[in-house]
């Protein structure tokens, strides 16, 4: 059986420029992976710690978590009392009970034996404890309720049951008309809990809520005609119409009384990021392996080294954007070279076809270089443009998923496409930054081997509790791996042969951007670091236009604090484990290969790296000890 269509040679370049991908199509490969199927899902070393005995109360309790503060296995917009539901309306009530349920499920969770519980078990146990003293500190500490009218709207599930969703059209239909009226809710308790004034946010939000309402009077209505059942497109128009007259009601309340309330505080402050980095991420405060690889001082992990180390880092990637440069072309500066490269870019026309072909690619590419396995044959991701909802939220786009629960292994990557409201040169800028070296650059990272092809192993995880929650920090760090170490790497023939040098450059670029992260996220939300200060060193120091500079530091400040800056640290962690995967295998007197280690990571799901640590060489140990 053929796992993906032959391809060929398909140019991913811009139009003017003749340079041919090097990856190529392997059936032999592709039909092998699907032969060992259920083997490669299940593995070995899953299968011996599936034998391990389980306590049944830890099981339950995953359960119980998972339904209350996920939802799982509830009746989607159901409007009966339950905590995952009362929580979905947003209303100050609901998080006060929240802060209430998590301080039980914590206390409840720590009154478990955890001598009683299999290997899997004090793993989930763990991260779970973690993922739960996070939560309440954030809960009690970073009142963004009060803050953001953002988090108060539900546009994204209403564009994918319009846009993207496999099911049934009256089902879809239901669903939307059930999130419209949570919608609706949400906005005035919104209006009931916002106390501060924060500018910045308040501008995104009105763009945002322009688009949103834009989706809702032409998408939702064409999808509208498509419903047959004429008692139930009455009923979605309807609630359309009251969604429709809340947001107006929304707006005008931010425009209004917002502006006059005192003006709020983003930043979380450095005793919450030390907690996050050590609760949610669970960083080690002081682990020499860790300092050795990602040479860091003495408690490198906490602000405020993390800072300063995070300022050592951009400064060495600096270093090695010149020396590349310098062998591109010793007239010109790495930043001058890659916005010369830049100039060339798609037409706006072009964006989304272009982007689609590379991410069919990316697919190829991995099975051609036996990368990591890919057991499906019904799997695909395709590249589409962003609603207007999404215009404000980010400036290049957003990866690709599938949901644990979706009967599809299907997704689209959403680029944000250019707004025919943006001036021109705004337009330029946005096209510039989405050319064809930033595509090669990114596409293995969004799609395969990087977010698509994560979720799609996600989905089969034998462990219920990782099929719905994942740590973030190891997620992207590990698309980090793929991005700086996989991508550029010649002998795996992604890049085009002409551009190879160039395009390294690029990949370099990205890498420091990643360590202004670092710099950014502790450095504003601690204060050891502007608004103004942050924008600066994303535009003139790393080279992207103001808008887009602008944009990632929204992105930044919105978050909770540590998010954007821990994934890059994690990239460390995840280099130091490939490095100890093969020593294991030598003290086991195995042979290690790099699709072995990737698949075993694959099939442990992201959790923090060091409890995949713990559950990789615990396989390896039942495998293969004595």
């Amino acid at each position: 059986m053929i796992l993906h269509p032959s391809s060929g040679n398909r140019a991913l370049c811009r139009p003017a420029i003749q340079c041919t991908p090097r990856w190529r199509c392997s059936v032999l490969a592709a039909a092998t992976a699907c032969l060992f199927t259920v083997m490669i899902l299940a593995g070995p070393a899953q299968a011996a710690a599936r034998a391990e005995r389980l306590n049944p109360d830890f099981e339950n309790y995953i359960d119980d978590y998972l339904a209350d503060f996920m939802g799982v296995g509830k009746v989607q917009n159901e409007t009966d009392s339950g905590d995952a539901v009362a929580a979905g309306e947003l209303s100050a009530d609901s998080f006060a009970r929240r802060i209430s349920l998590m301080r039980d499920y914590l206390a409840r969770l720590e009154r478990i034996d955890r001598s009683s519980l299999s290997v899997d078990q004090d793993i989930e146990y763990r991260f779970l404890q973690g993922q739960l003293k996070a939560d309440l500190l954030v809960a009690e500490q970073v009142p963004r309720w009060r803050q953001d009218p953002r988090i108060y709207l539900n546009n994204a599930p209403v564009a994918y049951k319009i846009l993207g969703d496999p099911r049934a059209i009256d089902a879809r239909a239901e669903g939307l008309i059930g999130d419209l009226a949570l919608l609706q809710k949400r906005l005035a308790n919104g209006a009931e809990n916002l106390n501060e004034y924060i500018p910045r946010w308040i501008e995104l939000t009105h763009l945002t809520l322009d688009g949103f309402r834009s989706l809702l009077q032409t998408d939702l209505l064409a999808f509208a005609a498509r419903v047959e059942d004429a008692g139930l497109r009455t009923r979605l128009l309807a609630e359309n119409a009251d969604a429709l007259a809340a947001l107006d009601r929304f707006q005008g309340f931010l425009r209004e009384d917002v502006p006059q309330m005192p003006v709020g505080d983003f930043r979380v402050g450095p005793e919450v990021f030390n907690a996050l980095q050590e609760h949610r991420f669970m960083f080690p405060e002081d682990d020499i392996h860790l300092r050795r690889i990602a040479r860091g001082d003495p408690g490198f992990t906490r602000v405020p080294g993390f800072h300063e180390w995070g300022r050592q880092q951009f400064a060495i990637v600096q270093d090695h954007l010149r020396i590349k440069a310098r062998r591109i072309d010793s007239a010109r500066s790495w930043l001058e070279i890659i916005k010369a490269e830049k100039e060339d870019h798609f037409f706006a026309e072009q964006l989304v076809y272009k982007h689609h072909e590379a991410t069919r690619a990316t697919r190829d590419w991995v099975i051609d270089n036996d990368l990591v396995s890919i057991p499906w044959d019904d799997d695909d991701s395709i590249m589409a443009a962003a609603d207007p909802s999404m215009w404000a939220s980010q400036w290049w786009g957003f990866g690709p998923s599938v949901a644990p629960d979706s009967p599809s292994r299907k997704s689209a990557w959403r680029v944000i496409p250019v707004s025919p409201d943006w001036p021109r040169e705004i337009q330029e800028a946005n096209l510039s930054e989405k050319d064809a070296s930033f595509m090669y650059a990114i596409a293995p990272h969004e799609v395969y081997p990087g977010h698509h092809l994560q979720s799609l192993y996600r989905k089969e995880n034998p462990r219920k509790l990782r099929r719905y929650l994942e740590d973030y920090s190891s997620n992207q760090a590990w698309c980090y791996y793929i991005e700086w170490e996989l991508t550029p790497d010649p002998q795996y023939g992604w890049f085009p042969e002409d551009k190879q040098d160039v395009y390294e450059l690029e990949t370099l670029r990205l890498k420091l951007w990643r360590f202004g992260r670092v710099i950014i996220d502790s450095g504003i939300n601690t204060g050891r670091l502007s608004y103004d200060e942050a924008v600066e060193l994303e535009t003139a120091t790393i080279g992207f236009v103001p808008q887009g500079g602008q944009i990632n530091i929204d992105n930044i400040v919105a978050r909770t604090g540590a998010d954007y800056a821990a994934p890059t640290l994690g990239y460390f962690q995840w280099m130091l484990l490939r490095e100890d995967y093969f020593s294991k295998m030598r003290e086991l007197d195995q042979k290690g290969t790099l699709k072995d280690f990737h698949d075993r990571v694959y099939r442990i799901g992201f959790l923090p790296v060091v409890l995949v640590r713990e559950a990789l060489f615990h396989g390896l140990e039942q495998e293969f000890g004595t």
